[in-house]
């Protein structure tokens, strides 16, 4: 698939890294970028505080485009909308809101077929750029529809939850679900640019906050033993939604998240450590979606269960797996599932998963805590002792 050169990196000006903003002026919290290096496809992530006003100063120094389409969801747009369409006026780009009903729901090809319209009924050209608004299921959303309307269009990530922010919206991985699983429908398409001001998690429900820091428990198993650590000193710090500690905690996920992606852009191997917690996770979502049960949290019941197969083969040290289960229940996270489960169901959804190669599913197992490895050979009992385990524990 044909992906839109983008132009080099404008050079920062005195406002600031991530445009102009009331924090850059009075200097109180330091904006933070982070390079995700890929060559041509290279892009900056932005991490500020207060700093959505510069939105589009930032993006005009950057495409050149003259229009830009905002994908939003009507929560987000009623939040933030008419502020980021201001600001992309005020820098000479026009600008264009196309709404979806916020949820997982959206994330589906009806959807993507809609804005596919929206963008005809604009007469949307190649240069045109496609802005996503929004959390995951919007970031995914729109960065699909910009990696295959007229075979690729600039697009932009900013992100307002802390899911999409240390995760979701770095990396390029777009797409849809499908019945029969998430994210099966997709493509690898980066963005031109990552932009997220932690200012706006002020309006993100607990619960979802609640999601990005799963995965923020994630990325510190997997890679960062000292970030773990920090992640327990800080835990209410960041809870009370502390600016400086915020942009610090978002700014070191992106690091960990952009140098495994530059070492392996499209997930041939070591790119698939960033799936720990997802295997049991993804078929937790799908097979129990009565019970309502969001990403991370499932990820974080992903990760409980990953542990006790890693204690089991003696490759965690029963405190280390405590150590994560206790940071994760620290941050209001399930470790626990309150009444049994369709093992079998669960079973047979993790066999459907991506990760499958010859009919061999592809695991990540810590090896201490910052260190992890694939491996291949786990059982059917192994697999479906983990996810009773999960019952059953206290």
């Amino acid at each position: 698939m044909d992906q839109p050169k983008k132009p080099p990196h404008a050079p920062q000006n005195a406002s600031g890294p991530c445009g102009s903003s009331h924090a850059d002026t009075t200097g109180s919290h330091q904006a933070t970028v982070v390079q995700v290096e890929l060559g041509q496809r290279s892009y900056d992530i932005c991490v500020g505080y207060g700093t959505l006003e510069g939105l589009g100063e930032r993006l005009a120094s950057l495409t050149g485009s003259a229009r830009a389409f905002v994908v939003s969801d009507d929560n987000v747009a009623g939040l933030y909308g008419q502020t980021v369409l201001a600001s992309l006026q005020t820098a000479g780009i026009e600008a264009h809101l196309l709404t979806v009903r916020p949820g997982e729901a959206s994330k589906r090809l009806e959807l993507v077929e809609q804005l596919y319209e929206s963008l005809f009924n604009y007469d949307a050209e190649r240069r045109d750029v496609i802005l996503a608004l929004g959390g995951g299921v919007v970031g995914d959303l729109a960065g699909f529809v910009a990696a295959t309307f007229k075979r690729g269009m600039p697009y932009v990530q900013v992100p307002t939850s802390l899911l999409a922010m240390v995760d979701s919206s770095v990396g390029g991985k777009t797409g849809v679900n499908h019945p029969r699983g998430k994210n099966m429908i997709g493509a690898f398409y980066q963005p031109a640019l990552v932009y997220a001001d932690v200012a706006v998690l002020k309006t993100l429900p607990r619960r979802e906050w609640g999601c990005g820091l799963a995965e923020t428990v994630k990325h510190a198993a997997i890679r960062d033993a000292d970030f773990l650590a920090s992640l327990e000193d800080k835990c209410q710090t960041i809870l009370d939604l502390d600016p400086p500690a915020l942009i610090d905690l978002v700014a070191r996920n992106c690091r960990i998240k952009a140098a495994v992606v530059a070492a392996d852009e499209r997930e041939a191997n070591l790119r698939g450590i960033l799936n720990y917690g997802h295997t049991i996770g993804h078929a937790i979502e799908t097979v129990l979606a009565q019970r309502d049960y969001h990403h991370g949290e499932a990820v974080a019941l992903g990760m409980v269960a990953a542990g006790r197969l890693a204690r089991q083969r003696d490759a965690l040290q029963q405190v280390d797996a405590q150590r994560i289960i206790g940071l994760l229940d620290a941050f209001g996270l399930p470790t626990s599932l309150p009444s049994p489960v369709p093992v079998e169901r669960l079973y047979q959804a993790m066999r459907q998963d991506k990760k499958v190669e010859q009919g061999k599913l592809r695991f990540v197992l810590l090896r201490g805590l910052g260190a992890c490895e694939f491996v291949t050979d786990l059982t059917e009992t192994e697999l479906k002792g983990a996810i009773e385990s999960l019952v059953h524990c206290q």
